[in-house]
Order: structure tokens, then sequence, then C-alpha cells
């Protein structure tokens, strides 16, 4: 039988089709999901939001409200406060959904706002066939963080598409020479019964030197795709 390995602190609340981390106080959860519209900006900065909640930087209300984000504070901007103008579009921040947002220009921007409370450690592949050294390399390190209990947004690109798409990977297996990927994706719902709503297989084995042999998986069906960035927190 396979082996799933997922990170830690966080479970899901069928009934409420809700998915919860510890706080900062840890006898407190918070709510960590969320789908693009709720807060409205790109794929990438959802999943990069998401991945600060789970990391109990930030919390959903700290991003959404003004005066949650002051906090204590009793004048300036606070980091939270930067954090809101720098990425919500409600707060005057970027909205870059049509040219796309590398992660390497999300951890530059997280650190210009954010620089005390996070950072962010971008990879990105040249070489993205999948028996590549960086592409093992990407693979190996994904499958590291999660060991150690943490998430990592991952970036991909589709097969005869100019425009990508970014996730965050909360668990992994091993499966038919496969790393297989357990996603949260801003893009959907959260399903009735499961607290992932999309799959990435990124082809493991090192006989294969095509580019889009990675494969996406949601409720609307399958697409070829090549993944080539990865983002964490640290």
């Amino acid at each position: 039988m396979e082996s799933i390995k997922f990170i830690k602190d966080f479970w899901y609340d069928g009934p409420k089709q809700c998915l919860y981390t510890y706080g900062k106080h840890f006898l407190k959860s918070s709510n960590f999901f969320i789908r693009q519209g709720d807060l409205d900006a790109s794929c990438a900065v959802y999943s990069l939001m998401m991945m600060l909640m789970i990391h109990k930087k930030v919390t959903y209300s700290e991003l959404t409200d003004r005066n949650k984000a002051k906090g204590q504070s009793k004048g300036g901007r606070t980091a939270k406060m930067r954090l809101q103008e720098m990425f919500l579009r409600d707060f005057e921040g970027q909205y870059l959904e049509d040219s796309g947002y590398r992660f390497e220009v999300l951890a530059a921007d997280l650190q210009s706002c954010f620089k005390k409370l996070a950072k962010a450690i971008p990879f990105e592949i040249d070489d993205q066939k999948s028996n590549s050294e960086e592409k093992q390399e990407l693979r190996q390190r994904i499958i590291e963080r999660i060991d150690e209990g943490y998430p990592v947004e991952i970036g991909f690109g589709y097969k005869g598409k100019d425009y990508g798409h970014a996730i965050i990977a909360v668990g992994y297996t091993h499966h038919k020479g496969n790393l297989r990927l357990f996603c949260l994706d801003p893009a959907h719902e959260l399903p009735t019964l499961a607290f992932w709503n999309a799959i990435v297989d990124i082809y493991e084995k090192d006989d294969k030197t095509q580019v889009y042999s990675d494969m996406y998986y949601t409720q609307n069906g399958d697409e070829q795709i090549c993944v080539d960035q990865i983002l964490t927190i640290e």
C-alpha cells in the first residue's frame, strides 16, 4: 500500500467544508483555504496567502480587514497593512492576472513589504525535461519540505498554452513512477469529503526526456503540464 505524507497542523471539517490550521495560540484555529474571487488577486497570490496562513504569519481577517491588519499599532503602516497594499487589489495592490506572476517576483515583492515576518524562497528550473538534474532537484525539494511539515507553492505551464497556474502542495506519495502531489487549488471549490481539490503527478523515472510529462487533475478533467517553479516560506 502506498503511504501518503501530509503537512502538519491542518485539518478538514467535512460538514463545514473548511480547512483549518492552528493559530499562533495553539488552541485557536483559523480557516485558511481561499478561492479565487475571495481576495481579488491572481492564483500565485492566492496560493502565497494560503502559504502564509499555514505558516501562521497572517490570518484571513488580517488579510481582508484593515483594522485587523493595523492591530495595536498607534500610527503608521504595519507589515500586514503593507502586505494588503502590495498584493490585494481592494487595497490598491498589484494585480498581474493577465501577465502571470513569476515566483522570483512574488518573493521579491513579499520581501519588500513583509521581510521581518516571512521570507519566500523561489526555485525555478531552466532545463524542464523530466530527466534533467534541475527537475530532479525540484522534485526532491518538494519532498523534503513536505517531510518537514510545510506546504510548497508550485507553478506550472500547460502544454500548447501560453499561460500557467499556481497552487500549493500539502501532501505527496509515490504512485506508478510519479511523484503524486495532493494540492489545494484556488481555482476550484473544496470537495465535500476531501481536503485537497487537485492532484499533480510529476514524472520521476530518468528515462523520459519530454518537457510536458507532468499531469494536472481536477474535477474538470486532466491536462499535460510542466512544473517548472516552486516557492517555500521561511
